[in-house]
């Protein structure tokens, strides 16, 4: 296509009139002058009927699938929302078809005999667990018929040789004693990694690692006054704190009889007021949200006989062992206390030699 053809059709598109071929050469001039002083003006014009025709046609392209949609959408019909993005999330297991960490101590047997293995809930059966090792977690030295089976840990899916345990649960916390001082180590269980966090000149005794630090409690060697501590567990900046900081919850212990707790935390623990004589009455609680939960009130003795030793805290669900290891005992708030039979070997023993068992996490 030459020039001159493509003039002539791009006019004709816009709508410019064509000059004649066939008028002399100065009427042509005059003519062709004429039509270009009002060029300008007709493509402004062409230019505004453009943007609105463009204008519409985004609206419509907008509003078109709408209305349509709409349109074809019968009566008291509404377009679904999008559905929220998917979040991970860990659901505790079938309380009845799960198996729940314990640690069995028959005291039957000479030395005593330490156990590490799982109760399955729905059999009440034990197992123990033949693949457990400490080789590559360092540990406060025990005695060799004194593993250290402190607590299973369900994230790393195994049994770590001390507690207190990371919120996260790829951490947890022991101590050693080297020349007349205390360590505190953190041990990283992905990266293998052990640190001394802190020294101190007495016994440490951690109880829990919380989001704001891991907390402890000292004594010197050489005696005096105990002393309550919060150690950041990577500047290793200890501060000392005071009784009510360090365990918040001593003011809900109230009434007559012996006070007794069973863990090291005291947001994880199990409290007990009055005694285990037969026929004094008892009242077992726990602390959640803050707030202590009673579990039960009775007379030692009753038919319930519902005497635990130790509590485990599985989301909502809470697990007690029972001191005569005849039961097992699950707690929600909304179903109360269920108990479970139990079967573990030599159990219950004797008065003076007794085969109980503690429990060590949640049901996995």
């Amino acid at each position: 296509m030459n020039e001159s053809t493509f003039r002539s059709l791009f006019r004709s598109a816009i709508g410019e009139p064509e000059v004649p071929v066939h008028l002399s050469s100065q009427a042509r001039l005059a003519l062709q002058q004429s039509l270009d002083r009002q060029t300008p003006r007709l493509r402004e014009a062409l230019a505004l009927v453009a943007a609105l025709v463009a204008a519409v046609a985004v609206v419509a392209t907008l509003l078109g699938p709408r209305l349509f949609t709409h349109d074809q959408q019968p009566a008291g019909t509404s377009s679904p929302s999008p559905s929220p993005s998917p979040v991970a999330t860990s659901p505790s297991p079938d309380p009845n078809a799960c198996r729940l960490p314990i640690v069995v101590d028959d005291q039957t047997t000479e030395p005593s005999k330490i156990t590490a293995g799982f109760i399955d809930v729905a059999s009440g059966q034990f197992s123990a667990d033949t693949n457990v090792s400490f080789a590559d977690l360092p540990h406060e030295a025990t005695l060799p018929n004194n593993p250290p089976f402190a607590v299973y840990d369900p994230v790393v899916k195994r049994w770590l040789p001390s507690e207190p345990v990371s919120p996260d649960q790829l951490s947890y916390v022991y101590v050693t004693v080297k020349a007349g001082s205390s360590q505190l180590h953190t041990y990283d269980l992905i990266q293998h990694n052990d640190r001394i966090v802190w020294t101190f000149g007495g016994d440490i005794s951690p109880t829990r690692w919380k989001g704001d630090g891991i907390y402890a409690s000292t004594v010197p060697f050489a005696g005096g006054s105990g002393l309550f501590w919060r150690i950041d567990p990577l500047s290793g900046h200890a501060t000392n704190i005071d009784r009510a900081t360090f365990n918040p919850y001593q003011s809900l212990i109230t009434g007559l009889g012996q006070l007794g707790t069973s863990g090291l935390d005291p947001e994880r623990a199990l409290y007990t007021i009055g005694s285990r004589d037969k026929g004094t009455r008892y009242t077992n609680f726990v602390i959640i949200n803050g707030k202590r939960t009673d579990i039960y009130s009775g007379v030692n003795g009753d038919k319930m006989d519902f005497q635990p030793d130790s509590v485990s805290f599985d989301g909502p669900r809470l697990w007690f062992s029972n001191n005569d290891s005849k039961y097992l005992w699950s707690w929600t708030a909304a179903t109360g206390l269920t108990r479970h039979t139990v079967h573990i070997p030599n159990a219950p023993g004797t008065a003076m030699k007794a085969v109980v068992y503690y429990l060590k996490g949640p049901c996995v």
